[in-house]
This record gives structure tokens, sequence and C-alpha cells, in this order.
């Protein structure tokens, strides 16, 4: 049988990252693993960055993977079962409800080659206090079947932030009626001093099934997704640019930017920005694409927040 790791998070706290890292280290053990990507716009910017660990993809892209990507979740299981992987990595968009996860892996035919291995959710070490309801639950969902808690940039923190966020995550647990606490089942390691004996720990660390009150949501019509293909003048006129679609509510709430743009000189840059911050960094990657993922967007204000083709 093969195992199935759920690695999952809400957007932007760096569930690639990690499973980048995750990744190396399986295939340093001599394990043979396929990633099942899923991206809720209508291309993965993620699967480009996790082409070059050198490991099989899968894609799920347009939609999430517990709505209208159900049935080729289920059906990529099941192929990578009969090809022989030991592990298949799964990471949902940020917007996944994980009950959907235990639907799929117990279903008849899934449950008779897979079964879960570990279930993993990244948390941002500064917690956002401006989520909504619907993603307050989503990432109420995660944390509940989470074997272990890993949080992500730990170390740009001082401990009381760190402290105040997992105090926040059990408040978000506890405040749905379920007792569920974190303790010594959270990382706050740095990413860069995890070693094979911290990994070892993560495999092995297993998941919570938990009596709860669940809430059926429709992914599609609460949040919404932009694939875009606008330019930039420049760098700074760039991050000007996100600054403003991140911030101003003309625009709706922005939860999450992120792919690769082109500015006015053909000089390409790979953006990835979350309610936490963001970042710019020169790309190799010429793909053009990039997502905007938010709630309540302005569609007309968020395509003319860059510079069209046509105006190259």
């Amino acid at each position: 049988m093969v195992k199935v790791d759920l690695i999952t998070g809400f957007l932007g706290s760096g569930k690639t990252t990690f499973i980048r890292r995750y990744a190396d280290y399986l295939q340093r053990q001599g394990k043979k693993i396929n990633i099942i990507e899923n991206e809720f716009g209508g291309v993965s910017v993620d699967s480009i960055i996790l082409r070059d660990q050198g490991c099989d993809i899968s894609q799920i892209s347009g939609g999430c993977m517990c709505c209208t990507g159900k049935i080729s979740f289920q059906n990529m299981l099941l192929d990578g079962a009969a090809m022989g992987y030991d592990r298949i990595l799964v990471e949902p968009s940020g917007i996944y409800d994980v009950d959907e996860f235990f639907d799929v892996m117990f279903t008849e035919p899934v449950k008779d080659c897979c079964e879960i291995g570990s279930i993993f959710t990244i948390v941002d070490a500064r917690f956002d206090d401006s989520l909504s309801d619907e993603a307050r639950y989503l990432m109420f969902s995660q944390l509940l079947s989470s074997g272990q808690l890993i949080m992500s940039k730990a170390q740009l923190f001082p401990d009381e932030t760190v402290q105040n966020t997992l105090e926040k995550v059990n408040a978000l647990i506890a405040e749905r009626g379920c007792s569920r606490v974190f303790k010594d089942d959270v990382c706050t390691k740095s990413w860069d001093e995890l070693t094979d004996e911290d990994f070892a720990v993560f495999e092995q660390s297993g998941y919570r099934i938990s009596d709860h009150e669940r809430e059926f949501m429709q992914h599609g019509n609460v949040f919404k997704a932009r694939v875009m293909a606008g330019l930039c003048k420049d760098s700074e006129d760039l991050e000007d640019r996100l600054n403003r679609l991140m911030k101003d509510p003309l625009y709706g709430k922005i939860l999450r930017i992120k792919g690769h743009i082109c500015d006015l000189s053909g000089n390409w840059y790979e953006v990835n920005c979350s309610l936490d911050g963001f970042y710019i960094k020169p790309a190799q990657i010429k793909k053009g694409l990039f997502i905007v993922i938010g709630q309540d967007i302005n569609e007309d204000a968020v395509q003319n927040a860059f510079l069209s083709r046509q105006k190259k």
C-alpha cells in the first residue's frame, strides 16, 4: 500500500517550500515519490517550481480538489498506487477542507491500495487576525487533523510573536468546540536547520480524526482566482502595484498573488505575495502568468492593476 501524506496550510503559509525539503529527504532515503499539486486557479504555478525537484508531479488545476477536482484526485491516487510509488505527497490549495481528503481516502477503491501516512499543517509564525469566517473554518479543518504543526518563518519573529500565534491557533480550534491543543507537536525550528532526524519525525507524525461540526462550502462561490498575464514598468513599479493590490479595498480582499511577471525591458520576476508580506526576485522562468486569489474580488479593477500586453 502506498502511503499518502497531506501537506496543508492556508494561502501563502509556505507549503511548496516545505515540500521541496521533505521530498529531498524522502528521495535521499531511496523512496520513489509522486507529488499531487492542486492549484485553485487555472494554471499551477507551484508545479513549475517543484518540477526542479526531480520527482513525478501530477497537477489538478482550475478548481479545488475537494470540489470540482475530487474525481481527478481519486484517480491520481489510484494511478499512483498502480505505478508503485512508495509515497505520494499531496499539496492542496490553501483553501482546502481536510474533511474532503478523508472522504476520498476512505472510499472503497482508494482505501484498498492507499493509506494515510502523515498530515502536516504549515502555519505562518505571525497569525493574521483579519481572516474571514470562511478562511478561519478552513484553517480549523487543517489544524484539527494534523499530526504535526510546522511554523514557517519562526526565526524572523520574537518568541513572543510565535507563542502568541500558537495561542491563537489553539483558540481557533477551541472556539468551534474541539479540545485539540497543540503543545509538543509543534516545530518552530528554522527550516534551514532542519535535519534528517527532524524529517524522520515528520514522516511518522501521523494524523488525527476528531469529531466536529462540519461545514460544507462551495469554494468557487466564496473564493475567486484570476489568472493574469500583465506587465509592469520595472521592479519598483511592480512592488508598488503589488502593494496596492494587497492593501487597497478597491480590489476586494486579496489573499494571494504568485507567479511570474515581465517588465517593459524584458526582465522577468517571480512574485509571491500573501497577507504576511511579499517577495520579488529575478526569475529565469518566462511563463508570463500569475494568479490573484481572494474574496469579493473586483475583477475589472484587478485586471487594470497591471499594464496590458498591448501597451508593451
